[in-house]
C-alpha cells in the first residue's frame, strides 16, 4: 500500500444555535367575500344572487350577512408521494470477510486489502470509490534522523516524535494538503499503558484533519501511540527509531464523516484475529497472551471529531448545501434529517411535519435526500 489509498481506511466546540422558525399547520377562517364549495364547508351550498353563500346547516342570520360556525383548514399535503432517496450509510447490507489472519464485517460491495503477518499487520476496508474507509496497522517505525531513512528502510522520519508529525509525514507525498484541525488525548490511555507496561508513551493523540487527495476532498480521524526509544549514534548519524503503535485511520468526504461513523465503527468492532494469527503471534512473542487489537471500542479515538469546531462545521455544511442547491429539513414524524431540493418547503405549503433544521443540527448529518419529481 503505497499512498493514501492504502493508508486511509476510516465523521465540529461552541455551537451557533440560531433557531429557525418552524412552519406550523395553519387554520384559517373564511372571510365573507369568499366562495366556499360544499366539500370545503362540509355541507351543500349555493350562491345567492347577492353574492353571499347560502349554506345548509347551522346558519344564524344577522342583518344582511349570514354567519356560520363552519371553518376550513389548509389541505393536508400528500406525503406518500415524496421522492425520498436513502443514503448509502442507511440500512447497510453486511457481509463477512475472512483472510488467513483476521475476519471482519464490511458493507456489501466494499473492498478489503491487507498485507503482513503476526510480525506486522496492516489492513484496509474501503468503499468502491475509495472515498470512505478505515485502515489499521498494529505498529510501524519512523527514523529519528532523516539521513538514516534509506539505510533503515522506513517510510517516514520525524524529529519530535509526535502523532501529528507522524501522520503529516505519512501523507506529505500523497495528499495535496493534510491539515489538522483538532486533537485530544483519548481517555483510554491507561489501557494502553497496561498493554505496554514496560514502555513509556511519548505521545498518544487522536487527530481530526481535513485533506485532499486523488480520491476525495475529505475529513478523517487519525490516532496512534508513539513510544519513547533510545538514540543510536554511529558515525555522526542517529540510527534510533520511533515505534508507532495502534495506527488507526478513518475517513469520508467532507461533511459525511458524521454519517459514516456508525458504519466505520461497526467494521472496526467486528475485527477479530484468526487462530492462525494468534498462534503465530504467541510463538513470536513467546507468550500465552492474546494480541491486543484496540478496535473493540472506537469511541475514545472519535473524541477529536466530537470536539471539532461546531461553528466551522455549520458554515461548511451550509456552504455545501448552497453549492448543491439543497435545503436541509427535519422530519418531525420520524426524527430524521434530509437534504431536500431548494424550494421544497415552499412547494409543500403550510404543514407541520417538515421544518427547517436549527444551526446545531447541521452537525448531526442526514439520512437521505428528498428529490424533486
Amino acid at each position: 500500500m503505497k499512498n493514501r489509498k492504502n493508508y486511509l481506511a476510516a465523521v465540529l466546540a461552541v455551537a451557533l444555535t440560531i433557531g429557525l422558525c418552524a412552519c406550523g399547520a395553519q387554520t384559517t377562517t373564511p372571510d365573507h367575500s369568499s366562495f366556499i364549495t360544499g366539500n370545503e364547508a362540509g355541507n351543500s351550498s349555493e350562491t345567492s344572487p347577492s353574492g353571499f353563500v347560502s349554506i345548509s346547516g347551522d346558519v344564524t342570520e344577522s342583518g344582511d350577512k349570514p354567519t356560520t360556525s363552519a371553518e376550513t383548514s389548509a389541505p393536508i399535503p400528500d406525503f406518500s408521494t415524496l421522492n425520498i432517496r436513502p443514503a448509502a450509510w442507511e440500512n447497510v447490507e453486511w457481509e463477512n470477510y475472512s483472510s488467513t489472519y483476521f475476519t471482519l464485517q464490511i458493507p456489501k460491495g466494499w473492498n478489503v486489502q491487507w498485507q503482513g503477518d503476526a510480525n506486522q499487520m496492516q489492513w484496509m476496508a474501503t468503499s468502491p470509490d475509495n472515498t470512505v474507509g478505515i485502515s489499521n496497522m498494529d505498529h510501524a517505525y519512523a527514523c529519528k534522523d532523516a539521513r538514516a531513512q534509506d539505510f533503515l528502510g522506513f517510510a517516514v522520519s520525524m524529529t519530535g516524535g509526535t502523532v501529528q508529525e507522524f501522520f503529516e509525514a505519512t501523507f506529505q507525498n500523497s495528499a495535496e494538503y493534510f491539515t489538522v484541525k483538532n486533537s485530544c488525548v483519548p481517555d483510554n490511555i491507561d489501557l494502553i499503558r497496561q498493554v505496554r507496561p514496560y514502555d513509556s508513551i511519548k505521545d498518544y493523540q487522536s487527530l481530526y484533519a481535513v485533506f485532499k487527495d486523488d480520491n476525495v476532498e475529505g475529513e478523517g480521524i487519525y490516532s496512534a501511540v508513539v513510544m519513547d526509544s533510545q538514540d543510536v549514534w554511529f558515525n555522526g548519524l542517529n540510527y534510533g527509531a520511533w515505534e508507532v503503535n495502534c495506527i488507526l485511520t478513518q475517513w469520508a468526504p467532507q461533511g459525511d464523516l458524521v454519517n459514516w461513523a456508525p458504519v466505520i465503527a461497526h467494521i472496526a468492532q467486528s475485527f477479530n484475529y484468526t487462530d492462525t494469527y494468534i498462534r503465530q503471534w504467541q510463538s513470536i512473542a513467546q507468550s500465552a497472551l492474546t494480541p491486543y487489537t484496540g478496535l473493540s471500542d472506537t469511541d475514545p479515538v472519535m473524541e477529536a471529531f466530537e470536539e471539532r469546531s461546531k461553528s466551522d462545521t455549520i458554515i461548511q455544511e451550509k456552504r455545501s448545501d448552497m453549492i448543491g442547491e439543497y435545503e436541509r429539513v427535519y422530519d418531525n414524524d420520524s426524527g430524521n434529517i434530509y437534504r431536500a431540493y431548494n424550494g421544497f418547503l415552499d412547494d409543500i405549503g403550510d404543514q407541520s411535519r417538515f421544518t427547517p433544521i436549527t444551526d446545531s443540527q447541521y452537525t448531526e448529518g442526514y439520512v437521505g435526500w428528498i428529490d424533486k419529481d
